[in-house]
């Protein structure tokens, strides 16, 4: 269970609109610089025209004269864009002509040297765009073709992205951002209080669920008892007493719960025991012992098919084990054995050698305490036969009484606290 689902659920919100940002944030930048890149190849292939036209009409009838105007009109258009250097060549990549804007730096034309891969049968547009001191560049090829398709030589150029067009765009990237990580952050703040309340009303129906189970477990430990008495009481008796032990020992409230179940079925198991050996009144023979001892192996197999019972496992298979090995079925020894059912079995023999059965009266509560504190090490675990000497007396007038009602009312406070 949660304890603070508040602060465990902003955390979880808090990292998942941080890893959303981020993977978004991502993905927006490269969607914005695609869109860049392609804006401004545009803008580059818009800006070529004028060249490609004026090379179209210089090859339809070159001459020397034709040239000389030719590379007048091309110096006068770069002068006019944004190119920094063009080249036009015809189809055999054979150099027609070369300008270079006036106002370009040396550095900016050495970019032109920078050589794009193609060959001469390459008939598609290629492109790179280049950074260079914060201001951006493209490096364009194109096939320039006349009215007719034919192709009729090539264009290589560098082309100046102008700085407002990018930031511009730029900018707008950085808002799409924002909105992205704002988006999401307003989705996380709505998703809170909708988490919050379908916690509640899972915590409510979990309650319902583990109350049912609960009335359940009550339902069948009664009738378990009823087979060797008129009463709950022994259920009811030895279950406090387990809890009040496991809280002495500071046993976790998940534990508790496997702690509670067991105590109500330790003895699930009798109900595959005939009558006649369940309520012999004399001493059972070695033959009906062997018997009886079975109910433990039935206890398993019954609460085995319900996993709401699995932590009950321990005391319904343990419950009679000892501690110096000499127990049933397992003859499992020491701290071998699991805690709850260590201290299920003192709280079991307590409850019994206080308590009248048919076969034998009471004994008093300084006996039974000295019969506990001397099966320490041998039946008992001897840090649990101690800290229940420090308390027996305690528990003895809290919980050993006939008043069933009483420790229903006890036995409820218990189940309220641990099955939360």
């Amino acid at each position: 269970m949660i304890d603070n689902l508040h602060r465990w659920l902003l955390i979880r919100l808090a990292v998942v609109w941080l890893v959303l940002s981020l993977v978004s944030g991502g993905l927006v930048q490269q969607l914005g610089h695609a869109r860049l890149d392609d804006h401004i190849l545009q803008m580059a292939k818009a800006a070529t025209s004028a060249y490609t036209a004026e090379l179209v009409e210089y090859l339809q009838s070159p001459s020397a004269q034709a040239l000389a105007l030719f590379s007048r009109r091309i110096q006068a258009a770069i002068e006019k864009d944004n190119f920094v250097v063009v080249r036009l060549n015809d189809t055999d990549l054979n150099q027609i002509a070369e300008v270079t804007k006036s106002s370009a730096a040396e550095t900016e034309v050495g970019l032109f040297r920078h050589n794009i891969e193609f060959s001469p049968d390459d008939n598609s547009t290629i492109s790179e765009k280049m950074v260079f001191a914060g201001e951006t560049y493209l490096h364009i090829h194109l096939p320039v073709k006349n009215s007719t398709g034919v192709q009729t030589g090539y264009l290589d150029g560098v082309y100046h992205a102008p700085g407002e067009i990018v930031a511009q765009m730029k900018h707008q990237f950085f808002w799409s951002f924002l909105l992205v990580v704002l988006a999401i952050f307003v989705t996380s703040i709505a998703l809170y209080p909708l988490i919050i309340r379908l916690n509640n009303k899972l915590k409510k129906h979990s309650h319902l669920l583990a109350l049912t189970n609960v009335g359940m477990l009550k339902v069948l430990g009664s009738a378990i008892a009823k087979r060797d008495s008129d009463t709950n009481i022994h259920n009811y008796r030895v279950t406090l007493y387990s809890v009040r032990l496991g809280e002495k020992l500071g046993v976790s409230s998940v534990d508790m719960q496997g702690l509670i179940k067991g105590a109500f079925l330790h003895d699930v198991g009798k109900i595959a025991i005939s009558d006649t050996i369940l309520l012999k009144p004399g001493k059972l023979t070695d033959e009906e012992f062997d018997i009886m001892k079975t109910h433990v192996r039935h206890g398993e197999d019954i609460i085995s098919g319900y996993p709401w019972l699995k932590d009950a496992g321990d005391v319904v298979r343990c419950h009679h084990e000892r501690f110096d090995g000499s127990g049933y079925p397992c003859r499992t020894a020491g701290e071998d054995i699991p805690q709850n059912a260590r201290i299920f079995a003192v709280a079991d023999v307590f409850d019994a050698i206080t308590s009248r059965r048919p076969y034998k009266e009471p004994f008093s509560f300084e006996v039974s305490v000295k019969i506990i504190q001397e099966s320490q090490g041998s039946h008992f675990d001897p840090i649990i036969v101690w800290l229940f000497s420090e308390c027996a007396e305690k528990l003895y007038n809290e919980i050993s009484t006939e008043d069933e009602a009483l420790l229903h009312h006890k036995l409820e406070e218990c189940i309220s606290r641990y099955f939360k």
